[in-house]
């Protein structure tokens, strides 16, 4: 029973845990053309999502504990929160689900943060300038940083924005674990896992190597001549002295780590596309479809990070525009196939029995 039980766990992931093997694959023989296979590091967040699991289900379980003595008030506490604990959320196909995803995303990750770190070694960056045009032109000839600049160009406000920017990975962890323990809606879990590692995959690698570029905080030390975010960096190192910017502490680790040629959590510099804002927009989608408010929470904070990434000079707004386009088709295409492979199943199942 558990064998079969754990095997259908597989088959129902299967899709998922195919293109994370040919992602890793990729990564493998990437490495060994480039005789950089010593590079590869697959258990990088290893000790960091098992922090961050502990850390969710802790929250889930005081959050959980104080809706129930403020609103339910059971006479016996404890027997009532361990009664319901045991017949609602300790199942074990909920654990089985989850265990394998959070497997696979900890193999995922670490595979993409190398990929990442070999961009610059595959393409080297030069597409900065010609972002940085495109980024004029669509604006009326004016960079849009230049164009926030006057609404939320205050040291206060700043430092909002780069909390709000820095709560994206807590709010990413949080979604990626809230998805891998759920059971509500199978088909919707999958559609979300699966658009998520196909746009690390397909728009934070490949075109994310295929447009190596830098972003507006770098742009001075890959582009010769005039550096129109010149003004925007100084004005985030003159900001710092009042509010804290962890941006610019962040920038400065990464370009040293990029230039001492290491490899470390979160490392690699690409500006095209935005993951930040892909994944924010990806979580909008999949909390629309769980209740509007929720959606809209998630949209908002979505808009956040993108105007976020612009100030804060992590990337041209094309980076974030580019980023919103492909998701929601990789969005769309993942569902359309869902569907269809859904109906395809289930035709086949109905002739079988009739047969």
């Amino acid at each position: 029973k558990y064998v079969a039980e754990s095997l259908e766990i597989f088959r129902i992931h299967d899709i998922f845990i195919f293109i994370i093997i040919f992602y890793v694959c990729t990564l493998g023989i990437t490495a060994i053309y480039l005789k950089l296979a010593d590079r590869i590091s697959l258990s990088l967040y290893n000790y960091y999502i098992s922090l961050t699991l502990i850390l969710f289900l802790t929250v889930f379980f005081i959050g959980y504990s104080t809706y129930v003595m403020v609103f339910v008030r059971p006479r016996k506490l404890f027997r009532y929160l361990l009664n319901n604990m045991l017949s609602k959320f300790i199942k074990r196909e909920r654990i089985l689900n989850a265990l394998l995803i959070i497997f696979c995303m900890s193999l995922f990750i670490s595979a993409f943060t190398t990929f990442k770190e070999l961009i610059p070694i595959i393409n080297p960056y030069s597409w900065d300038p010609t972002f940085a045009k495109i980024d004029a032109t669509i604006h009326g000839g004016f960079q849009p940083w230049q164009l926030l600049h006057p609404v939320i160009g205050y040291s206060f406000l700043t430092s909002v924005l780069n909390f709000f920017y820095n709560l994206w990975f807590f709010v990413m962890f949080l979604v990626l674990y809230w998805q891998a323990f759920s059971l509500r809606d199978s088909k919707l879990r999958m559609q979300f896992f699966i658009s998520f590692v196909l746009i690390w995959g397909i728009l934070g690698t490949f075109f994310a190597t295929l447009f190596s570029s830098v972003g507006p905080c770098y742009y001075d030390k890959v582009v010769i001549g005039s550096d129109v975010y010149k003004p925007l960096m100084n004005y985030l190192n003159n900001a710092k002295e009042s509010f804290p910017i962890w941006a610019l502490n962040t920038q400065k680790m990464l370009w040293e780590t990029y230039e001492n040629n290491e490899i470390n959590l979160g490392g690699g510099i690409s500006a095209m596309p935005s993951l930040h804002v892909a994944t924010s927009f990806l979580f909008a989608l999949v909390g629309w479809r769980y209740h509007r408010i929720l959606g809209v929470v998630f949209g908002v904070f979505a808009f956040i990070i993108l105007i976020g990434s612009v100030h804060l000079a992590w990337h041209y707004a094309i980076d974030g525009y580019f980023s919103i386009i492909f998701t929601a088709i990789i969005w769309h295409l993942v569902g359309y196939f869902l569907n269809r492979n859904q109906r395809i199943i289930a035709n086949t199942k109905q002739t079988l029995k009739h047969e």
